[in-house]
C-alpha cells in the first residue's frame, strides 16, 4: 500500500471507536481531571464551515494528550438550542423550532464526528428538551427565593425586527447585536437577575484566573466601577470625579431616561430621537432645554438643566454637571447651544458640598423575552399574593403547542389558551395567571457546564458531589464576542450557587479558570465567510476531498491558534501531501532496525517540543516541528521502528485516524489514543541541563533539573511539602523556567 484512503480509513475507526466507547468520561478515583469544554453552538440550519472547527480541534487535542498524559478528561458537547437564532431559522422555513432545531442537530452532529472530534456523546445535552429546561427553571425559583430575581417596570431595549426586549449587553452602538436594528427604548414589565449585588466580586475574581488580558480588560470595563462623588442640585443628584470644578458648573445635563422627563410633552420628541439615534458620547451631540434650573450649591447661581444625548443613563447617576473650562465634551456642548463658561482653578475646598461615592456601568440582567422558543419563566399572578413560583415538584412549566409562534410584539404564549387552564396561586391557592415572558437562552447557557458533570441527573440540576470532582473548566475555548454576555452572565451564575449552597466553591467561585479565545478563520479572499460574499468554504466538502486529518491539522497550522487567519486551498493541499508523504515513508521503513543514534535524537527531541507547544497551546509550531522532523528523518539512521512509534504518539492528537491507522500496522492491539504520551531522553533534547526554580506562594523553595514530569518530581520533593504543608494549590507553570505553587 503507497497511500491512505482517508475515507476508508475514517469510516473504520469511527464505527470502532464508537463500539469500544473509546472517549467515555471515567470515573474519577483519585487521579489527576482535566475538564476541557467548548462554548457549546447553537445548532443552525446552515451547517458548519471550515471556520467552525478551528475550536473544536484545538480542545480535541488538549482532550487527546491530557488522556495520554494520565488525567481523567471530561470532554463534552450539547446545543444551545433555545433562543432567536433557532426561532427565526424555524420561522424562515416555516417549521415548529422544535422540528428545525431537532434536524439542525443531527446535521451538526454528523459534521463533528466526521472530522473524528473525541466528545463524550453519553453526556450530550439540548437546553430545549424538558429534562434541561425544567432545571433552568428551577434555578430561576432559587433566585427568586433568594431576592436575586425580581420584576419591574423599566426602560427596556426593544429591536423592532425581532420585537423582542435585549439585555443591555445585547445592544452594540444602539443596535441590536443580532440583526444590527436600532434599538428603541419602551417602558415594559420585565423579570431581572440582580448581577449587580456581585459587581465587586466580578471585579475581584478576575485576578484569581487565567484569562487573555483583553478579555479581562473588557469585563472590567463592562462592570465600570468607578470612584467619585455625588453632589446634589436641588432635586438633582449628578455624578462627578471632579468636585474640585463645581464653581465652574454652568449646567446640568441629563440622560434622555432620566425620571419624569417623559412626563414633559414638550421633550417627547426629542427624547424619542435620542432614544432611536443612542447614545452619543463624542460626536453629534445634542440636547433640549427642560425648562428647569437648579441651583449651584457653590455658587447659589440658577443654572439650567437640559437633555442630551451624550449623557448615558448608565454612567453615574444618569446626570453630569457641565464644566466647560474644563471638560472637552461640556465646552463642545456649551459652545453649541450658547451656555455659560466661567474660567476658574479648581479648589479642594468644593469637596464640602460633595459626598464620596461608587458607581457602576454594570446594570441588572434582564431576562424576559416576548419570544417563543423558551423557557417559560415559572412565575404566577395572584391578585392576593402577588408573584409566586410554581411549585417545584410541577416543573417543568412546558411550552405550549397550541399557539402560533412568529412574533407580533408580544409574548406568543399570551395567546395560548392551555397555558392558563387550572393554574392556581401556589400560596393561597386563588386563581392565578402563568407569566407569558420566557428566558433569555443566555440562562440556559449560564450553567449548562454544571449539567455536563452530571448529565442525566433526573432527580437535581446536578449533584454537588459529582460537580465538586469536575468544577470549574480547567480549559475553555470560545470567541471573544461572548466577553460581556455569557462569560459575565455564567460568573454571576457560579458565584450565586455558591452562595446559595446549591453548589461548593473547591476554594474558588469562577466557573473558568483557563479561557482562550480562537480566531477568526477569514474566507479565501480575507473576508468573513458569508453567503453574502459567497466565499464560504463548507466542511464536508473538504473533509470528503482530503480528509478530516489534513483538515484538523490545517486548521491549527494556518497560525497562531488566537489570531485571524483566511483559508487556503493550496495551503490544505499542502497538509495533504505531507500526509502522503508521511505515510510512504512509514510502510517502507516502519520495521527497520538500524544501527546509529541520530533519528533516536530527532525523535526525543520532536516529543520536547510537541509537549510544550501543546500546553501552551501553539498548535501551529508542533505542526511544524512535525513537518521539520520528518524533513531530517529522511537522512537519519538508527532504529526506524522505535522512532516511528514515538512519532506515531505525538501525532495522534492532531491526526487521530491516520495515527490510529499507522499504530495497528505496527501490530498492536489497543488503540493508539489509550496509550501513554511518550516520555523523551533528556540527554538526548539538549546538551545543556536546564534548572527549575520551584516556588511556593513566589519564594524559591527547591530546584531541580528539567525533565519529564517536572511537576510531578517537584511535588515530591521533602522541600517543597514541608512548606506545603498539605494546603491546597493552583500549579503555575513556565516551561524551562519555574514553577510557582500558589497556596489557597
Amino acid at each position: 500500500m503507497t497511500n491512505f484512503d482517508h475515507k476508508e480509513i475514517e469510516a473504520k475507526w469511527s464505527k470502532i471507536w464508537d463500539d469500544t466507547n473509546l472517549y467515555k468520561t471515567p470515573e474519577l478515583t483519585g487521579q489527576k481531571k482535566m475538564y476541557i469544554l467548548d462554548m457549546f453552538p447553537y445548532p443552525s440550519g446552515a451547517g458548519l464551515h471550515v471556520g467552525h472547527i478551528e475550536g473544536y480541534t484545538g480542545t480535541d487535542v488538549m482532550a487527546r494528550y491530557y488522556r495520554m498524559k494520565g488525567y481523567a478528561v471530561l470532554h463534552p458537547m450539547g446545543w444551545d438550542a433555545f433562543g432567536l437564532p433557532a426561532e427565526n431559522y424555524a420561522i424562515k422555513n416555516g417549521l415548529h423550532p422544535a422540528i428545525s432545531t431537532a434536524d439542525n442537530i443531527q446535521n451538526f452532529i454528523k459534521y463533528l464526528r466526521a472530522t473524528g472530534l473525541s466528545y463524550d456523546w453519553d453526556r450530550e445535552i439540548d437546553s430545549s428538551k424538558q429534562d434541561y429546561y425544567k432545571w433552568t427553571q428551577w434555578i430561576f425559583i432559587q433566585l427568586f427565593k433568594a431576592g436575586l430575581a425580581y420584576k419591574k417596570k423599566a426602560p427596556a431595549n426593544w429591536c423592532p425586527s425581532c420585537e423582542t426586549v435585549l439585555a443591555n449587553e445585547q445592544v452594540i452602538d444602539g443596535k441590536c447585536e443580532r440583526c444590527e436594528t436600532a434599538v428603541q427604548r419602551k417602558d415594559l414589565d420585565q423579570w431581572f437577575f440582580k448581577i449587580t449585588d456581585y459587581a465587586d466580586r466580578l471585579i475581584d475574581g478576575l485576578d484569581k484566573i487565567d484569562w487573555p488580558k483583553s478579555t479581562i480588560a473588557m469585563q472590567k470595563n463592562w462592570i465600570g466601577k468607578a470612584k467619585g462623588w455625588k453632589i446634589k442640585f436641588d432635586d438633582i443628584e449628578v455624578f462627578t470625579t471632579r468636585p474640585d470644578t463645581l464653581h465652574g458648573a454652568t449646567f446640568i445635563a441629563v440622560s434622555a431616561e432620566y425620571p419624569g422627563l417623559k412626563e414633559q410633552s414638550e421633550l417627547a420628541d426629542f427624547i424619542k430621537s435620542v432614544e432611536v439615534q443612542g447614545y452619543k458620547a463624542d460626536k453629534n451631540k445634542r440636547g433640549m432645554f427642560t425648562g428647569k434650573s437648579v441651583t449651584n450649591p457653590a455658587t447659589g447661581k440658577q443654572i439650567p438643566v437640559w437633555v442630551s444625548n451624550y449623557v448615558s443613563v448608565q454612567y453615574g447617576t444618569g446626570a453630569i454637571m457641565g464644566v466647560p473650562a474644563h471638560d472637552e465634551r461640556d465646552m463642545e456642548f456649551a459652545k453649541k447651544y450658547g451656555l455659560e463658561i466661567i474660567q476658574m482653578n479648581p479648589d479642594e475646598k468644593m469637596k464640602k458640598y460633595a459626598l464620596e461615592a461608587t458607581t457602576y456601568h454594570l446594570h441588572d440582567w434582564l431576562v424576559s423575552r416576548q419570544r417563543y422558543w423558551g423557557a417559560p419563566i415559572p412565575m404566577t399572578n395572584c391578585q392576593k399574593c402577588g408573584w409566586q413560583p410554581i411549585p417545584e415538584d410541577q416543573l417543568p412549566v412546558l411550552l405550549p403547542t397550541d399557539v402560533e409562534f412568529t412574533p407580533k410584539g408580544m409574548s406568543p404564549l399570551a395567546k395560548s389558551k392551555s397555558f392558563q387552564e387550572n393554574v392556581s396561586c401556589s400560596k393561597c391557592g386563588s386563581p392565578a395567571v402563568r407569566e407569558v415572558d420566557t428566558m433569555d437562552t443566555f440562562v440556559d447557557s449560564s450553567w449548562y457546564f454544571l449539567r455536563f458533570c452530571d448529565a442525566h441527573n433526573s432527580t437535581m440540576a446536578f449533584d454537588q458531589k459529582i460537580v465538586q470532582q469536575w468544577a470549574p473548566v480547567d480549559l475553555y475555548v470560545g470567541g471573544a464576542e461572548h466577553t460581556v454576555l455569557h462569560l459575565m452572565y455564567s460568573r454571576f451564575f457560579y458565584k450565586a450557587f455558591c452562595d446559595l449552597s446549591i453548589l461548593k466553591s473547591n476554594g474558588i467561585d469562577e466557573p473558568f479558570l483557563k479561557l482562550r479565545h480562537q480566531g477568526t478563520v477569514l474566507g479565501p479572499d480575507n473576508r468573513k465567510m458569508s453567503k453574502r460574499w459567497g466565499n464560504v468554504v463548507g466542511l464536508d466538502e473538504v473533509v470528503n476531498k482530503f480528509g478530516a486529518d489534513t483538515v484538523r491539522m490545517y486548521e491549527l497550522f494556518m497560525g497562531p491558534f488566537e489570531d485571524m487567519k483566511s483559508w487556503q486551498t493550496n495551503g490544505v493541499e499542502g497538509l495533504y501531501r505531507f500526509l502522503g508523504r508521511l505515510y510512504r515513508k512509514f510502510e517502507s521503513s516502519h520495521t527497520e532496525i538500524g544501527n546509529g543514534d541520530s533519528i533516536n535524537r530527532l525523535v526525543n527531541q520532536l516529543v520536547s517540543k510537541i509537549s510544550e507547544d501543546i500546553e501552551n497551546m501553539s498548535f501551529n509550531t508542533a505542526i511544524a516541528a512535525m513537518m521539520e522532523t520528518f524533513n531530517s528523518m529522511s537522512d537519519a539512521d538508527g532504529n526506524w521502528k522505535s522512532a516511528w512509534e514515538k512519532f506515531i504518539l505525538v501525532l495522534a492528537p492532531f491526526a487521530p485516524f491516520l495515527a490510529e491507522e499507522m499504530w495497528h500496522e505496527m501490530g498492536h492491539a489497543d488503540s493508539v489514543h489509550s496509550q501513554s504520551w511518550p516520555i523523551y531522553d533528556l540527554t538526548l533534547v539538549s546538551d545543556k541541563k536546564v534548572t527549575i526554580v520551584v516556588q511556593i506562594d513566589g519564594k524559591v523553595r527547591e530546584r531541580l533539573e528539567d525533565g519529564p514530569d517536572i511537576q510531578q518530581r517537584a511535588l515530591a520533593s521533602a522541600k517543597v511539602q514541608s512548606y506545603l504543608k498539605g494546603a491546597s494549590y493552583r500549579a503555575v507553570f513556565v516551561p524551562g523556567k519555574v514553577i510557582n505553587f500558589v497556596t489557597k
